[in-house]
């Protein structure tokens, strides 16, 4: 599967460096450098990937782009089941293109990565509302590897009056720690839209769109030291299953499981363009997963649980020209709903909810050979887990904010650099919290304890980047780019447990990428 996911890389990376092989190629790389920098129009860009019905409308007719960067994160201001020191290696290549009156987009990306001291967490990143999955005590080095291939597809038929689409997006993944007990997660994500829409008038258009997807996590648990494999030697070696969101039990046999997961949904849009009000486009996404968790062996299959997970996304995202300036502004409303169920019990037991309302702005000021970027953020967020068994109900809510600002320089020889610098905020609301002291246990006080002391916390902390880009080769901008960020928290809020652990006072990243653009 591997070498299959690789050579479409190559195809792809080979289709869009052609497709770069114009006249004007410097001219054409400098522009989408700067295209890349310009965080107002470049959020339009990334709003476009969300569906194949907004790439002819918000993306440029070429872009293309080439990425390979490291990130370090060190620190202990974390999440109870986050890594204490995290390397992550990543290659990105992405583009769009035009093939004749069919607009095209695509994107390939690696990502590796080491954690230090993760614990609790046989598990994906990517499923966070997991309420079913192993986990242990002892502090394990992970190593994932996931690949990710994606495209969007869009045609206009009907005299450009019914713009069809097609969109693909294909995950695969490897997890595995390098010591006992030895976790290994396969997983692999295939989601599919088709979308069409009508331009009522030049101005005004509506679409739908259909999405469906399924995957697949596979999970083992094993010990190459076979006298740790039943906890009795050391208790931290001991391995939990984690079902729900309270005190997990021990778990020393049949330490496998799998989980297949299968969903659709529906998408509604609506856009309205115009020179002097700008670029309107709204859409409604909604989409039920369900997610069954087994146990397979010669003798048949034997099913745990079940887990259903309701999403809806509103998004509101504007852009305006304002002659050499550009003006965009994001709102956002997005809800999770999930609930399990037990067949042991033959009833639900666990709920998961999410919700976040978000604005942001973005202001792009471009005089001679300086662009200036200002940026503004307001978020909230809000969480609850209750376990039906346990007695748990847990909530908290935050406020976060963002403000930023950004200079770029670009001299006759189209050498470019260019400085940004963020400002951020987390800032506790409140919470609630009902957890039974009679079921404490190994996971409560390590998990549930420190998360909820980490998420009613508040926050603070920034980033800084920098980077300088030159022309090669004729046909490529390329330029390296450095950051480094930082947080830090308020005292913890004393809810009358003690703490096992408590997390800690701050976290420091740093990163560097070669960034290629053509």
């Amino acid at each position: 599967m591997k070498n299959i996911v690789l050579y479409m890389f190559l195809v792809f990376f080979t289709t869009f460096t052609a497709s770069a092989q114009v006249d004007d190629a410097v001219d054409v790389a400098t522009k989408n450098k700067q295209f890349s920098a310009d965080s107002t129009k470049f959020s339009a860009y990334e709003f476009a990937k969300s569906s194949p019905f907004f790439i002819k409308k918000l993306m440029p007719l070429k872009f293309n782009s080439l990425k390979i960067g490291q990130v370090f994160e060190k620190g202990h201001l974390m999440k109870a089941q986050d890594a204490t020191q995290l390397n992550n290696t990543a290659l990105s290549t992405e583009g769009v293109s035009q093939l004749k009156s069919i607009t095209l987009w695509g994107l390939f990306s690696y990502n590796r990565s080491v954690e230090d001291s993760t614990s609790f967490s046989h598990q994906t990143r990517n499923n966070l509302a997991n309420p079913y999955y192993f986990g242990s005590v002892k502090n394990l080095n992970y190593q994932r590897t996931v690949y990710n291939l994606s495209a969007l597809a869009s045609k206009n038929l009907l005299g450009n009056n019914l713009p069809i689409g097609l969109g693909a997006d294909y995950r695969i993944g490897n997890h595995y720690s390098t010591n006992d007990p030895r976790g290994e997660i396969s997983d692999y994500q295939l989601n599919l839209v088709g979308s069409i829409g009508y331009n009522i008038t030049k101005e005004l258009a509506i679409g739908a769109a259909y999405r469906y997807g399924y995957g697949l996590e596979k999970v083992n648990v094993a010990y190459k030291n076979s006298s740790l494999s039943q906890g009795r030697v050391i208790p931290e070696y001991t391995n939990y299953l984690i079902n729900g969101y309270g005190e997990g039990e021990e778990y020393n046999e049949r330490r496998t499981f799998q989980n297949n997961q299968k969903r659709d949904g529906f998408d509604g849009y609506i856009t309205f363009d115009n020179d002097n009000v700008g670029s309107f486009n709204f859409t409604f996404q909604t989409s039920k997963e369900k997610q069954k968790f087994n146990y397979r062996y010669d003798g048949g299959i034997i099913n745990y649980n079940s887990f259903n997970l309701v999403n809806q996304n509103y998004r509101l995202f504007w852009l305006k020209r304002i002659a050499a300036n550009s003006l965009s502004v994001d709102l956002k409303y997005t809800t999770n709903d999930g609930d399990n169920y037990l067949d042991a019990y033959l009833a639900n037991s666990y709920l998961y909810r999410n919700n976040t309302i978000a604005a942001r702005g973005r202001y792009t000021i471009s005089k001679k050979q300086f662009t200036h970027y200002f940026g503004f953020g307001l978020s909230k967020y809000e969480e609850r887990k209750q376990d039906g068994i346990a007695g748990n109900d847990i909530r908290f809510n935050q406020l976060n904010y963002s403000l930023s600002y950004g200079l770029s320089h670009q001299n006759k020889n189209n050498h470019i650099w260019g400085i940004n610098a963020t400002a951020l905020y987390n800032q506790y609301l409140d919470s609630d919290f009902n957890v039974l002291l009679v079921n404490e246990g190994v996971f409560t006080r390590n998990v549930i304890y420190y998360d909820y002391a980490y998420n009613t916390t508040s926050k603070f902390g920034g980033n800084l980047t920098a980077d300088y880009s030159i022309p090669m080769f004729k046909q490529i901008q390329a330029g390296i780019k450095i950051g480094v960020g930082y947080w830090r928290r308020d005292n913890l809020k004393d809810f009358g447990r003690v703490l096992t652990s408590a997390p800690g006072k701050d976290r420091f990243s740093s990163n560097i990428s070669l960034n290629l653009y053509f």
